[in-house]
């Protein structure tokens, strides 16, 4: 209806459809939109949301690597040595990405090796993935349940819309927490009594934002509350369980493949052996949910057998999880893996329980399986807290004819502010098929102490002997050596045999520019002495800018090229996160399929300031591959404090100095007080017009705060001859 012109009736109303009308109130001096509750829509909250085009538009990469190099010494006094390099490199422009992934083996040695495990072309953008090239076995895991495929090399597409581009929340309630407002106002929601969120809204109807909500099925009291009145009260159910991928509520996920398949040259305990063999490959996933129920299934077919499987995952009143796998081919290969855990009522015990079988044909290139395992935690603390928490495993594989159970108690005995001790002590008994039984036990104090210190002693008994243990460890928040400890053993019963009576090790974690990783030596038991090395890291590339780090946090990233000088230190603050950055240009690895707000800001672990005068902020999207590269504008800033003076001594009281960034007046006695960008360390003074005097300060090593003392204002010979003319200085 057309509001031009039209008149109010004798109530003072105009009405607009049958369900909503204007209401004028002349006392008030009010007009309103009155709308039926009947006709008013739900304001729902989006469940999933694309991440959009990516931030980086020219080609970028990023390569991750994992170094590892071991050496043992013998007790007859030979040694082996064995190395490996693996090798992670994505190559992107824009959304669109190849990724190669390998490794070598035996580096430096005359067993040399060499495999290639991934080189694949891949396009994942608005809900939909593309993929085609080469890929092992091990990486089709990711589309869905696949147990029956043996180890081989895929060459082959694929396509679907199990895509990460799309970004699915399920830290929402799977049934909706709706609320009713008559106006602008506020919606409650308490548990038992206690107050879990309190959320404003316009006038209508919304859901209620459940996401800081815990986890779980249960009842909330939704209040409804205008001008400081409740309004309405009603009981609504909040369905929140954690579920990994895509989430409940999720729409069908689904992917077709296919390609031709390599297969290995499979053998079973050296009984069954089958040569490599090319075949055909085709397959189709999907997954969904239904209410609390998540479920996978996998149809495939290879080497003339066609295969089914299923994964289904199904909570029961958020105490009890109940998790299913079946796999059945046309060989009559069967199994099936299921597991059950639960939270027992009163929170202080929970118990879980696994068992998988599985019988092979004639042709799946899979071992018969049959193994069963069950475990439980009681913790006692709830009861009493000096009582500690008990727990309890056994696992039996029937197949092998082993057995294998644990039984472990831990208790805090002291928590202050000196630091906490606890107790824990053990017994471990296996047998693996007609061997004897072996029993080990053992019991130790552990001692927290502040400043990232602590210390174990204890008591182990296994092969025959009494073994006691001391353990040391010691954290640091900065520097390169972020973790040092230690332990020493030493047999004081029993016999040991051939075994030493002494034995022992000391470890460190490094977290260096541009790897990060742990040496480790080891004395054994046995005599045996092991020392290895692991280091890994990641280097970032686009364009001109290339910059490597010790950290592998994901195949994305962001160069900043700061240019700050020496050891110059700033922080990026991403996603509320806050990392450092040290010198001219660093590289920060980021997860692919995300987006990330950037901002620089002063480091509080340095006594420089710095004014980011460009490029502060930043808001990036990242794909696979995507390297952006930040490079702000940065002034090291000095605040500088002196007396400044003319040439025959005379100060420059109430004079108005310069300098590159800004302006400040001296005071009478000619003291000043000034920021100074440390890449142009000069005062100017004007004088007379256009006549200048300079003071040129020494600041190369001056961070944060300086006194200069007297400096001179070369070009002014004396303070004196200003003020006579009575001239008035310029700035």
């Amino acid at each position: 209806m057309a509001l031009a012109n039209a008149p109010f009736n004798e109530a003072l109303t105009i009405p607009l459809t049958d369900n909503a009308q204007l209401d004028l109130s002349l006392r008030q001096l009010l007009l309103q939109l009155v709308v039926k509750r009947e006709a008013l829509g739900t304001v729902l909250r989006s469940r999933s949301e694309d991440i959009g085009q990516s931030s980086v538009n020219t080609l970028s990469s990023n390569l991750s690597y994992n170094f590892g190099i071991y050496n043992n010494q013998l007790r007859n006094g030979g040694n082996n040595t064995s190395s490996y390099l693996s090798l992670n490199n994505v190559t992107a422009l824009r959304e669109h990405h190849v990724v190669l992934d390998g490794s070598l083996y035996g580096i430096g040695s005359g067993q040399q090796d060499s495999e290639l495990y991934k080189a694949m072309y891949e396009r994942d953008f608005a809900g939909h993935r593309f993929a085609g090239g080469m890929l092992d076995t091990w990486n089709l895991q990711s589309l869905g349940p696949m147990t029956a495929i043996s180890a081989g090399k895929i060459y082959g597409l694929s396509w679907g819309n199990q895509a990460s581009s799309t970004i699915f929340d399920s830290s929402q309630s799977a049934t909706p927490v709706i609320a009713f407002l008559p106006a602008a106002g506020e919606v409650h929601l308490t548990r038992d009594g206690r107050l879990l969120s309190v959320q404003n809204f316009t006038m209508g109807n919304h859901e209620v934002d459940t996401r800081g909500l815990p986890y779980g099925i249960y009842d909330v009291e939704v209040e409804v509350i205008v001008n400081g009145r409740v309004i309405s009260k009603r009981t609504q159910r909040v369905n929140k369980l954690f579920s990994r991928g895509r989430g409940v509520g999720a729409p069908l996920a689904w992917q077709i493949w296919g390609g031709s398949f390599h297969m290995d040259r499979w053998s079973e305990n050296g009984k069954k052996t089958r040569p490599a063999k090319e075949s055909w490959l085709a397959g189709a996933s999907t997954s969904g949910s239904l209410s609390t129920l998540s479920w996978a299934a996998t149809g495939y077919g290879y080497d003339n057998q066609a295969v089914g499987e299923t994964r289904l995952t199904l909570p029961l009143g958020g105490a009890i999880n109940v998790n299913l796998q079946n796999m059945l081919a046309s060989d009559s290969s069967w199994s099936n893996i299921a597991s059950i855990s639960a939270t027992l009522p009163g929170g202080f015990s929970s118990l879980w329980v696994n068992q998988e079988k599985t019988r092979i044909g004639n042709q799946l290139r899979r071992s018969d399986a049959d193994n069963r395992a069950i475990g439980g935690t009681l913790n006692l603390n709830s009861l009493w807290s000096k009582l500690g928490t008990f727990s309890i495993s056994y696992n039996d594989d029937r197949r092998y004819n082993s057995h294998y159970y644990t039984a472990d108690y831990y208790q805090n005995v002291y928590s202050g502010p000196f630091g906490s001790l606890g107790l824990r002590a053990g017994i471990q008994r296996y047998n693996n098929g007609d061997s004897n039984a072996n029993t080990g036990k053992y019991i130790a104090l552990d001692l927290s102490l502040p400043l990232g210190n602590w210390f174990s002693a204890g008591m182990t008994h296994q092969n025959g002997y009494t073994m006691a243990n001391l353990s040391a460890r010691k954290q640091f928040d900065e520097g390169t050596i972020r973790t040092v400890g230690a332990n020493l053993s030493r047999a004081i019963s029993g016999d040991t045999g051939d075994d030493k009576t002494l034995s022992g090790g000391a470890y460190a974690q490094f977290d260096a520019r541009y790897a990060s990783g742990t040496l480790n030596i080891n004395s054994a038991a046995d005599g045996y002495i092991n020392t290895n090395l692991t280091a890994n890291g990641s280097v970032g590339w686009q364009g001109k800018n290339i910059a490597a780090s010790g950290r592998t946090d994901g195949n994305a990233g962001v160069i900043f090229d700061t240019g700050l000088e020496n050891d110059g230190q700033i922080s990026a603050k991403i996603n509320g996160r806050i990392f450092p950055l040290n010198g001219k240009r660093n590289y920060l690895p980021l997860s692919p399929y995300g987006r990330y707000e950037v901002e620089l800001q002063n480091s509080k672990n340095s006594l420089d300031s710095y004014d980011i005068v460009s490029g502060r902020k930043s808001h990036l999207t990242l794909y696979p591959g995507n390297v952006a590269v930040i490079e702000p504008e940065v002034k090291q800033m000095v605040t500088v404090s002196g007396r400044i003076r003319a040439e025959d001594g005379t100060l420059l009281a109430n004079a108005r100095i310069n300098n590159h960034i800004g302006r400040t007046r001296t005071d009478e006695n000619g003291e000043f007080v000034m920021d100074v960008d440390k890449k142009y360390p000069t005062i100017d003074f004007r004088y007379s017009g256009n006549k200048t005097c300079e003071v040129a300060l020494e600041l190369n090593q001056a961070r944060g705060a300086v006194w200069v003392g007297d400096v001179v204002c070369s070009g002014l010979s004396s303070w004196a001859a200003v003020t006579q003319t009575g001239e008035e200085n310029e700035s």
